[in-house]
């Protein structure tokens, strides 16, 4: 009984040190447990602490590509397509318009009949004067008629006249002539004579001698004659020179009372009525004064033109846009820049274009003060599909270069003094993963939205990484060099 109740003391002995080894060992699965349970907290959280920077990255990070462009910097202007030059067809009349032949939107020629007024008042105001002119330039007429005839007549006579006179003329003349020749003709006869006294016999001398005796006084007779032929004559031009006189006065006389015809010879007003009217009943005809086409219509049949305008006409040959560039744009623009011009009916098409006119000052007291400057661009091709009225979006391009590469302007990193670079992306280390790659560069010409790049490892087609705002922190960042992001072309990130 002792031995029993000995071994069964033992018994319980070893039972409770059995329960103080399993409460230890439950206690350090438990501990253990909670140990593996932080770890896989910690490692989650750290999981989910990288993914939420992945994430971050990816949406705080944008990306594009290096491609060959054409970069250039430009100001945009908007505008409307115009004509450069409108003509505004117009008429003095008040007649009702008869007939309209245009609309808006036809294309005319120069001299197309564009409208016709009504011209019957005006046509019976003419006949009626024209009736009267006629009955008076009939009297005018044969009053004329007399002033001319007596004008021929007064010349006629003058001419007789001085015929006549001259006939008096050459006769005294010819009178004095023929008597100086027979006088001249007994001198010689005379002094003959002498020479034969000189020579004769005595008896033969004594009879010579009595003939130049006569002879002599003869001659004397007739040279006392000479000086009235020679008053004869002079006499004979005088009385030519009055004749002359007497009669331009005559023909002076009639010339002048037909001159005198032109302004006294009726009243002239009715001819100027004639004229006017004459030609009021021609502009009733309104015809297209260039080729165009007619953009605005103020009249239609039986109205009365107000205000005289009739309608406007527009070429389309040269064609502008009309723009307003702002204050901090206009001191980088110049007359005959090139531009390029857009709309939204040619698409995509570039139509070329160039600066034309600048107006560089603004009233202060101007409706377009606040719009800008305003900018005229002229439209290169005159076969434009471009059409009056169209919304133009223009590109005045201040630089250009061509076919170069490029990156998108946020993707440039660094500065003058470092060295500008950008941050590529390469295959990672896991599919669908790829790592930061930096790759130094040489800039060059900086456009709008792209930059050239003159050196570098960069080729066309690589992954850049550009860098947005943070919309929590409002900072900008990018991923660092060697970070590996998921592949942005597998989750549409792509610009």
């Amino acid at each position: 009984m002792v031995k029993y109740c000995s071994d069964l003391s033992v018994s319980r002995k070893g039972m409770t040190e059995m329960v103080k080894v399993k409460g230890k060992f439950k206690l350090g699965c438990l501990i253990a447990l909670i140990v593996v349970l932080l770890l896989i907290g910690g490692l989650i959280f750290g999981l989910s602490r990288a993914m939420k920077t992945v994430i971050n990255t990816m949406q705080n990070t944008s990306y594009g590509k290096a491609a060959v462009k054409d970069l250039s910097s430009y100001v945009n202007v908007s505008g409307i397509v115009a004509s450069s030059d409108a003509t505004t067809v117009s008429t003095e009349l008040t007649e009702k318009v008869r007939t309209v032949n245009v609309k808006v939107g036809d294309s005319v020629k120069k001299g197309d009949v564009l409208c016709e007024l009504d011209s019957s008042y005006l046509q019976e105001q003419l006949d009626q004067l024209t009736k009267s002119a006629d009955r008076a330039q009939d009297a005018d007429d044969y009053h004329k008629t007399v002033l001319r005839r007596n004008l021929a007549d007064a010349k006629s006579n003058r001419t007789a006249m001085l015929n006549r006179a001259q006939q008096e003329i050459n006769k005294a003349e010819r009178t004095r002539d023929q008597a100086y020749e027979e006088y001249n003709s007994r001198i010689d006869k005379y002094n003959q004579l002498l020479k034969e006294i000189v020579e004769a016999e005595p008896d033969q001398a004594k009879l010579l001698d009595m003939e130049a005796q006569g002879l002599s006084q003869e001659n004397e007779a007739l040279y006392a004659q000479l000086a009235s032929l020679d008053a004869a004559v002079d006499a004979a031009h005088t009385a030519y020179d009055e004749t002359q006189r007497s009669a331009d006065q005559l023909v002076q006389s009639a010339q002048d009372a037909l001159d005198a015809e032109a302004y006294t010879g009726g009243d002239d007003s009715t001819g100027l009525q004639i004229e006017k009217l004459q030609e009021q009943i021609d502009q009733c005809t309104v015809t297209a004064p260039a080729d165009g086409v007619v953009t605005m219509v103020s009249v239609k049949e039986g109205s009365i033109p107000m205000g005289g305008m009739l309608m406007t006409i527009e070429k389309t040959d040269d064609l502008v846009i009309s723009g307003k560039v702002g204050e901090a744009d206009i001191l980088r623009i110049s007359e005959d820049m090139d531009c390029e011009i857009k709309t939204s009916a040619t698409g995509d098409e570039i139509i070329p274009g160039k600066i034309r006119r600048i107006e560089r000052i603004i009233s202060s007291v101007s409706e377009g003060a606040a719009g800008g400057y305003t900018v005229e661009i002229s439209i290169d091709d005159p076969d434009s599909p471009l059409l009056i009225g169209m919304t133009a979006n223009v590109k005045i391009i201040l630089k250009k270069v061509d076919n170069v590469l490029c990156v998108p302007y946020d993707a440039v990193q660094g500065g003058e003094n470092d060295g500008y670079y950008v941050l590529t992306l390469e295959p990672g280390s896991s599919q669908g993963m790829m790592r930061v790659v930096r790759k130094n560069i040489e800039i060059g010409f900086e456009g709008d939205y792209y930059t050239e790049v003159k050196k570098g490892e960069l080729k066309d087609g690589d992954i850049v990484l550009t860098a947005t705002v943070n919309d929590m922190t409002g900072t900008m960042s990018l991923p660092e060099e060697g970070a590996e992001i998921p592949d942005p072309t597998l989750l549409g990130k792509m610009n």
